[in-house]
């Protein structure tokens, strides 16, 4: 899976919240409004249930909410940059600036960690999380994430 066939400009919303939920509830109704979910409230209440067993900060300023559904087809991904930072329990106890959310089906773990890992060793670069941090258009996003 290439990262910039789930990272498109229509997924990437600039996200006014200042709390946890509130910014998911946003970056839920970006993935519904686009129909990558079937069942908004239902995606909504497993990303907010995945939240409250563990953050999902997984520290630098980043959090990956995520859900697996028998009723979503393909993996996406809705980025979202915060204008305010979040504090969001992450496990560096620094407030999250950018949020990738991800749903995909239940049965694809492999490419589920396949989308994660290459995220993962995208944002531990400095210099990508300076970009994404200091975005300004959509655009700015989907160029970073263009080559992988």
């Amino acid at each position: 899976m290439i990262l910039s066939e789930l990272i498109k400009p229509e997924n990437v919303i600039f996200v006014d919240q200042d709390k946890v939920n509130s910014a998911l509830e946003d970056m839920v109704n970006k993935a519904f409004e686009l129909k990558l979910i079937k069942d908004h409230n239902k995606f909504l209440k497993a990303v907010l249930e995945r939240e409250n067993i563990v953050s999902t900060g997984i520290g630098l300023g980043i959090a990956v909410p995520h859900s697996k559904m028998d009723n979503i087809d393909e993996f996406f991904i809705v980025v979202g940059i915060l204008k305010n930072e979040i504090e969001w329990n992450s496990i560096d106890s620094k407030p999250v600036k950018a949020v990738f959310l991800i749903g995909g089906p239940t049965n694809a773990q492999k490419k589920y960690l396949g989308i994660l890992a290459k995220l993962m060793l995208l944002i531990r670069n400095s210099a990508i999380r300076n970009k994404l941090f200091t975005a300004k258009e959509k655009t700015d996003i989907t160029e970073i994430f263009k080559a992988f």
